[in-house]
């Protein structure tokens, strides 16, 4: 007696954006809590929830995937294109506002030691923060108060979330929080209005 054909499984439409967003997540994830040497390929895509071939498929090997996670994370186009005379509120409103994902702050400290990790940060942090934000702000010193901007930066995350410091703590961080606005905003006004 013949067989009934078995019915067909559902397949899982692809969806490679989704995918590659997926995977970037929970990069960025990993290597701001492990950092770059004690996050694995394999941790990567079982976060993401996806094969770890497709990882080496969508960025090639593990310093494609720093590189490309990095390259997002320092993504600042959509605060270039608000308010300049909201900017600092805007820009501070991220590192409260927005804890879906990790800083990419803790991605570059924590991933220091390895000489590719490091070189890329070093790289990205120029290309996507100094040379568009010094762009923005334009003369006088456009690339001086950039790199400002990116100390107080830097010096905050670092004391508040990597290597918190009681005074930082969350009782006392919405007077901490109005000062880096207007540090921040000072540095952007010290150029054209």
């Amino acid at each position: 007696m013949p067989r009934a054909p078995e019915p067909k499984k559902p397949t899982r439409q692809r969806d490679a954006e989704r995918t590659r967003t997926a995977i970037l997540d929970a990069a960025q994830t990993l290597f701001a809590t492990r950092g770059f040497a004690n996050t694995g390929v394999r941790e990567v895509a079982e976060l993401a929830g996806v094969n770890s071939a497709l990882v080496g498929r969508y960025f090639g090997s593990k310093e494609g995937l720093f590189r490309a996670t990095l390259d997002r994370a320092l993504d600042l186009s959509p605060l270039l294109h608000g308010d300049r005379r909201r900017f600092g509120v805007d820009v501070v409103a991220i590192f409260f506002d927005t804890q879906e994902l990790p800083s990419p702050m803790a991605m570059m400290i924590l991933s220091a030691a390895d000489p590719e990790a490091h070189a890329a940060s070093v790289e990205l942090l120029q290309a996507k923060v100094i040379v568009p934000l010094a762009r923005w702000m334009g003369p006088p010193d456009g690339e001086e108060r950039a790199a400002r901007l990116n100390i107080l930066w830097g010096g905050f995350l670092t004391s508040w979330k990597l290597l918190p410091i009681q005074p930082l703590a969350k009782a006392r961080i919405a007077s901490t929080r109005r000062w880096l606005e207007a540090m921040t905003q000072a540095i952007v006004d010290e150029g054209p209005a």
